[in-house]
């Protein structure tokens, strides 16, 4: 009687196992990654967007980590102030592409170490830069930047300068190219490359003067995200990523790179 007993209890047990098994390998139960949703604007040739496709190296970037990491990544479009918006009401959970200030630390957290870096020029048309030799030159004339970017802190906190924010990038190089503005500044990196396409690269030159200073580019996570508890992972992850030489491979999709 006692066998019989424990013979129905170990097949209780295997059909028991064996039920367990088939519904965690369903669809239903099965693993899902988590999701990171990823703020991003349009900003060449680091985040290239199209009706079909999103391209650019940060987005190749992020495809490392994604895969690296076994997470999803979802990206969502937005202007560059809403990300930030958005980064610091949790609503998104990242972003890439960013120069560290103080004020954006209170609600996001850089990874280390960068990833990218670039160093700020001023643009002028044709045959006037030399016209700026120096920073003092510059307050004598307006000067055209993008809206809440980062570039070097005298000319971030110097508000004696005749600063005027502009929305992108794209309309920064237009008004220079109609006369609109006498001087823009851009990380070269990135000015460069959008110069060239949109075809001012022989209107335009490099002030005489330059800061000698670089712009590195992180990722930061917002302090609200979940992500946030992975920090130390992503970190990691970027510091395999940069040392492999993966990022100057990527970067040669998109510019020369010496």
């Amino acid at each position: 009687m006692l066998t019989h007993f424990t013979k129905k209890v170990s097949l209780l047990k295997i059909v028991y196992l064996f039920l367990t098994w088939l519904l965690l390998s369903s669809p239903l139960f099965a693993y899902k990654p988590a999701e990171i949703i990823v703020g991003t604007d349009s900003w060449p040739p680091f985040r290239i967007h199209s009706d079909k496709s999103l391209d650019g190296l940060d987005f190749d970037l992020w495809e490392e980590i994604e895969r690296r990491l076994n997470i999803k990544i979802i990206f969502r479009k937005y202007p560059w102030s809403r990300i930030l918006h958005n980064l610091k009401s949790g609503e998104l959970d990242a972003m890439s592409g960013l120069a560290k200030r103080k004020e954006r630390e209170l609600y996001m957290t850089y990874t280390t170490p960068s990833y990218f870096t670039c160093s700020t020029v001023f643009y002028m048309k044709k045959g006037e830069g030399h016209l700026v030799q120096k920073y003092e030159d510059l307050y004598k004339y307006p000067i055209a930047y993008v809206a809440n970017s980062a570039y070097f802190n005298k000319f971030d906190n110097d508000s004696a300068l005749n600063k005027h924010a502009i929305p992108s990038e794209i309309q920064l190089i237009k008004m220079l190219g109609k006369g609109r503005v006498k001087v823009i500044i851009g990380t070269d990196c990135q000015a460069d490359y959008q110069i060239a396409k949109l075809g001012f690269s022989n209107e335009f030159e490099k002030a005489m003067f330059k800061p000698d200073n670089n712009v590195d580019l992180y990722i930061a996570i917002s302090k609200k995200s979940h992500f946030i508890k992975e920090l130390n992972r992503v970190n990691e992850t970027i510091k395999q990523i940069v040392e492999e030489g993966r990022i100057k491979e990527i970067s040669h999709k998109y510019f020369n790179m010496p």
